[in-house]
């Protein structure tokens, strides 16, 4: 499955949880591969791929046309976050 974030909110700046909450509930729970495009997004706050990621802890994702700016932040997501599922 694939999810174009700029199609699905019309804009190039996502900064909240509750607009990644939107993107996760999009998901059906059991699709296992899910790529997430970043095509014409220009910024993602640390807040908005926290809730992303951590979201979709139990799915294979791939990142898709991320610039270089959303790609390191996802790397420091990754190396620093811990994702508590409840």
């Amino acid at each position: 499955m694939e999810i174009n974030l700029y199609n699905m909110f019309c804009t190039d700046t996502l900064r909240h949880r509750e607009t990644a909450r939107k993107v996760i509930q999009r998901i059906p729970k059991d699709t296992n591969n899910v790529t997430i495009n970043f095509e014409r997004i220009d910024f993602a706050s640390r807040s908005f791929l926290h809730e992303l990621l951590c979201g979709l802890v139990n799915q294979k994702v791939d990142v898709a046309n991320a610039n270089e700016e959303v790609k390191q932040m996802i790397n420091i997501i990754q190396k620093r976050s811990v994702c508590i599922q409840c």
